[in-house]
């Protein structure tokens, strides 16, 4: 299942997806830049099976293993007819390299409430005391979206059990149902956090009726769930930029608790392309994701707003798509991971391979497609907000940027403008988007949707205000190209505007 606003035309496009060049889950990607900021890391780490669709991860970590589940084309093994969405699973252990899959271990199950796509798992580890009623306790829970509706609609949330993560059981109905006036969509995209090590669940949803939104429930049995309210959408500014409408509860991919601070952290996705800047190719995938931390005590309220934190796009990645990602949690739901926190990783379902640096408006968006889908890596590293600008150059073109550069694409660095903050800051709210127009003229500009032209991602937010320790950057460009500069004559080419002003170091 995918976003509200596209998933379903995306599902019919999907079945249609044969034969196309598809990247296999194991292979070393092309090169990335590593750091694409001071914080935010971009790796090669993908799963996923080789010739289908994978996407809307869910990842935990029990001391070094890791474990992934996610949503991929397969063939149901209750109906060998039927080839949809399946939840797929891979493990590996951090310690030893071992790897483990992947394996198809859920599927719709034929003649119930699920039986046409079942999708979007996020899987959460307890004590629940015969849940089944068959005498049997487990220590996995599996909540996940379905439907029996072949249109993709009237989506539902059910809970399995397992004790290997392998090998499911299935509640026999919903535990989160669609509200019986919604002709749309449905409920999906669930988030669980294990409050008590046992069987207190706290669920985080989305919902289509009576309009897009979260909601927050809770259960002490991991089935029966009392609504405590809505979550609030204070703060949640830059959602929505640069695509095709804007959303007051845009949708996101993944939320989660983070016990040692008391916040939550979500992660949003941003918009679809608008498919005039890409040679007319209807992209599916979100070009961005954006994470947000609010405390606890504000998710219902927005006493305190969202809090911008990090975002992974195209400018960071240079994967065409980066939407609906799943945070490494620990076994009982949080974002506290030991070993890495706080660092908090993020899997994006990402399009792999990146588009060249020259690629026609067309290539790029034919490169986000489906059937490239696959599970990629980011990471962010806390305070540490400033990002290097950089401007590189490679005999043709300049390209100037917090994020990735081709790395076939000859590229020379050139200078360090300054730095940008990687999230809104006080006195640093203006953000500068990174662009490209037609095959090659990459620059950067204030307008949200880059002057109508290929939207890449958010560089970062600097300054309008002049400063002490703040550089002046300008626009500029050539006869064939745009490039920045601190220089108010643009090194002897063409002035075009005032950028703004950024910090000189970090």
């Amino acid at each position: 299942m995918f976003d509200f606003a596209s998933k379903w035309i995306m599902r019919w496009d999907v079945l249609r997806q044969r034969g196309l060049y598809w990247i296999l889950a194991s292979a070393a990607l092309p090169g990335l830049c590593g750091t694409a900021s001071a914080s935010i890391t971009v790796g090669p780490k993908v799963v996923g099976n080789s010739g289908v669709y994978n996407y809307s991860p869910s990842i935990i970590q029990t001391g070094s293993v890791q474990q992934f589940w996610w949503c991929g084309q397969g063939t149901n093994p209750n109906n060998p007819s039927q080839e949809t969405d399946t939840i797929q699973y891979e493990s590996v252990n951090l310690s030893t390299g071992g790897w483990v899959g992947p394996y198809t271990v859920l599927a719709e199950t034929p003649g119930a409430w699920d039986s046409a796509y079942t999708c979007n798992a996020q899987v959460v580890k307890g004590n629940f005391n015969d849940p089944l009623g068959n005498g049997n306790n487990y220590t996995y829970a599996m909540y996940y979206v379905g439907t029996n509706q072949n249109a993709g609609t009237l989506n539902s949330i059910g809970v399995a059990f397992s004790n290997d993560g392998v090998t499911w059981a299935k509640y026999p109905t919903p535990v989160i149902t669609y509200n019986p006036n919604d002709s749309g969509y449905g409920v999906g995209q669930p988030a669980p956090y294990n409050s008590n090590g046992a069987s207190a669940i706290t669920l985080l949803y989305e919902t289509t009726y009576p309009s897009e939104s979260h909601i927050y429930a809770t259960s002490t049995d991991g089935i029966h769930f009392t609504t405590q309210g809505t979550i609030t959408t204070n703060g949640l500014t830059e959602v929505g930029t640069a695509g095709q409408s804007s959303y007051s509860s845009p949708t996101w991919g993944d939320a989660a608790y983070d016990d040692s601070t008391g916040n939550w952290y979500a992660v949003f996705n941003m918009n679809v392309r608008n498919p005039t800047t890409v040679g007319g190719v209807t992209e599916r995938g979100q070009y961005g994701v954006i994470v947000y931390k609010i405390p606890a005590l504000s998710l219902l309220t927005g006493a305190t707003a969202w809090q911008q934190v990090f975002t992974a796009d195209t400018n960071l990645t240079g994967y065409e798509s980066n939407f609906i990602p799943g945070f490494l949690r620990d076994e009982y739901g949080n974002v506290n991971v030991s070993g890495t926190y706080p660092q908090i990783e993020i899997y994006t379902s990402a399009s792999i391979p990146q588009p060249a640096w020259n690629a026609t408006p067309a290539t790029r968006g034919s490169s986000g497609g489906t059937g490239y889908w696959n599970i990629a890596w980011n990471v962010w590293t806390p305070n540490a907000p400033l990002g290097p600008f950089h401007r590189y150059y490679n005999g043709t073109v300049h390209e100037v940027t917090t994020g990735w550069i081709d790395p076939n694409g000859g590229f020379n660095l050139e200078s360090t403008l300054g730095y940008l903050y990687e999230s809104p800051q006080t006195g640093f709210t203006t953000p500068v988007y990174g662009c490209v127009a037609g095959n090659d003229n990459y620059f950067v500009s204030l307008d949200s949707n880059c002057e109508g032209q290929i939207f890449l991602g958010i560089d970062g937010y600097l300054s309008s205000s002049a400063g002490s320790g703040l550089v002046t950057l300008y626009r500029c460009r050539t006869s064939v190209d745009h490039f920045v500069s601190e220089d108010p004559n643009c090194e002897g080419q063409i002035y075009e505007s005032l950028i703004g002003y950024a910090p000189a170091s970090q």
